[in-house]
């Protein structure tokens, strides 16, 4: 009984220990890291308590979204992997993939036009719409010293972040995956899904701490970064997006083409 025991703790904390790697792999994503430092980032006293409300909607998010993928493999298993694949590889969802990819490479050209005249045309139009500098208006808004509103724009942006990534953490799939395939029973496999995304956002969670307590020490290397984010910022996105919908639109193609549609690869 007592080597069973400890056998199990072994196994739990092997396990635990991946999980951990991996959801520190996970906290350099967009929603877990880039926008808590953006956040950070905000002039004046930082309301800390609307940026921990941001990190807990996006940690509470995968918590929901992993609890539900864990109990659907648990209970489905192979079934339901098998049932994913099929209805990924239909000719009708096909198709779907590969309209998403044209349109985000396409937004991805708009966000970030590679000709110097598209570029310009990118700044009238921001200053014909009044969005220029709209983006600095919203986190000075949510969270920094001149705070208005309630917390419904932070908790729909973290909502957004998780709803734009989850198909994408693939760390965070793969630790569900090691969870069902130990099955350590009720309540240690939810509880490792948690642990998980409490270790996801904690270096969001260091930073924000540092930014507390330590503003002037951290206050030099956070207007850098700020200026970097500025100047960059939008072709890193146009650039994922790009990636993205490439990614997207070669696996449609190729999925249809196996599918017996006569689609050009190149």
């Amino acid at each position: 009984m007592i080597e069973e025991f400890l056998g199990n703790v072994d196994t739990i904390g092997a396990l635990l220990g991946a999980l951990a790697v991996l959801a520190l792999l996970d906290s350099t994503s967009f929603g877990t890291l880039l926008i808590p430092v953006w956040l950070l980032m905000a002039s004046g006293r930082l309301r800390a308590g609307r940026v921990l409300v941001y990190l807990a909607v996006v940690a509470g998010a995968y918590a929901v979204v992993g609890l539900i993928l864990l109990t659907s493999l648990l209970l489905f298993g192979e079934q339901l992997i098998d049932g994913l694949v099929a209805l990924q590889q239909s000719p009708v969802v096909l198709l779907g993939q590969a309209a998403l990819g044209a349109g985000l490479i396409a937004y991805s050209f708009r966000l970030d036009p590679l000709s110097d005249a598209g570029r310009e045309r990118k700044r009238r139009r921001e200053e014909a719409r009044g969005t220029s500098g709209r983006v600095q208006r919203f986190r000075e808004r949510v969270v920094g010293e001149g705070t208005q509103g309630g917390l419904a724009p932070l908790m729909g942006l973290g909502l957004a972040a998780v709803g734009l990534e989850i198909a994408t953490l693939l760390p965070y799939l793969a630790g569900i995956v090691l969870v069902a395939a130990a099955d350590p029973g009720v309540p240690v496999a939810p509880a490792m899904i948690l642990f998980y995304c409490a270790v996801m956002i904690l270096p969001a969670l260091v930073l924000l701490i540092a930014r507390v307590f330590a503003h002037r020490a951290l206050e030099r290397p956070l207007r850098r970064l700020q200026g970097f984010l500025s100047r960059h910022v939008s072709g890193t996105v146009a650039l994922i997006l790009f990636l993205v919908g490439l990614w997207l639109g070669l696996n449609a193609l190729g999925g249809l083409e196996n599918a017996g549609w006569n689609v050009p690869l190149v």
